[in-house]
Parts: structure tokens; C-alpha cells; sequence
């Protein structure tokens, strides 16, 4: 596949909004993109100039062959991977997945996703 401008505008960016007190408007950025930023007054506005600057962006990285990050996929992951804790932690979430009679995968990961909304 050709990785032109028609192919990076169509990846499945991760788009930020803030707003900015101290420029009283939206900041707009793509999250894979260092540096690729906008603003508007709203909402509607970031996102229309958000996404001229991703053109501009990635016109211009593609001007120079330099290289352009692309979004990470669902579809790279499995949902398996392996934690180290030491032995109390562990000894800690057996006991309490035991006490709430639930596996220690199902504690784990409902920790993860408690510590997910907090930083969302």
C-alpha cells in the first residue's frame, strides 16, 4: 500500500480538546503527532483547523521523507501481557480476589480500569 497524504489523512488519530484560559479558546491536538496543533473558539472550530493542520503536517513531513508515526491499532493488541510485582502485592491480590470470589485476572484488570477513568 502507498503511504501518501490520502493515506495518513484517513488513519484513526487520536484527537485532544483543552481549553485555555489564558487563550480563552480550544487548543486542538493530534496525540501521535508532536507538534501538530490548532485552536479554535469551539469546539467545531478546533476540529476544522485541527484537521487542516494534520494536511499541512503531513504534506510537509512528506515533502521531506521524513517520518510520520502512525496511530497504534486495536487490532496489535491481544490483551495478554505479564506483570512483575513482588511477592506481598501478589500475595495481597490473591487474597483479595479469593475474599470476593473472583479470579486474579478479573481484580487486576478492574484495578486497570479503575486507574484508566482517574486518568482520563
Amino acid at each position: 500500500m502507498k503511504k501518501d497524504l490520502n493515506y495518513y489523512l484517513n488513519l484513526n488519530w487520536t484527537y485532544r480538546f483543552e481549553w485555555s484560559n489564558i487563550d480563552n479558546c480550544y487548543v486542538a491536538s493530534i496525540a501521535e503527532l508532536k507538534g501538530c496543533m490548532s485552536e479554535g473558539k469551539t469546539i467545531e472550530e478546533a476540529t476544522m483547523m485541527i484537521k487542516d493542520a494534520l494536511l499541512s503536517y503531513i504534506d510537509c513531513k512528506l515533502s521531506f521523507n521524513d517520518e510520520i508515526p502512525e496511530p497504534i491499532k486495536p487490532v496489535d493488541y491481544t490483551g495478554k501481557f505479564v506483570v512483575r510485582t513482588d511477592p506481598e502485592n501478589h500475595y495481597k491480590l490473591v487474597q483479595k480476589a479469593k475474599v470476593q470470589g473472583k479470579s486474579l485476572n478479573k481484580i487486576v484488570n478492574e484495578a486497570i480500569e479503575d486507574k484508566l477513568k482517574e486518568a482520563s
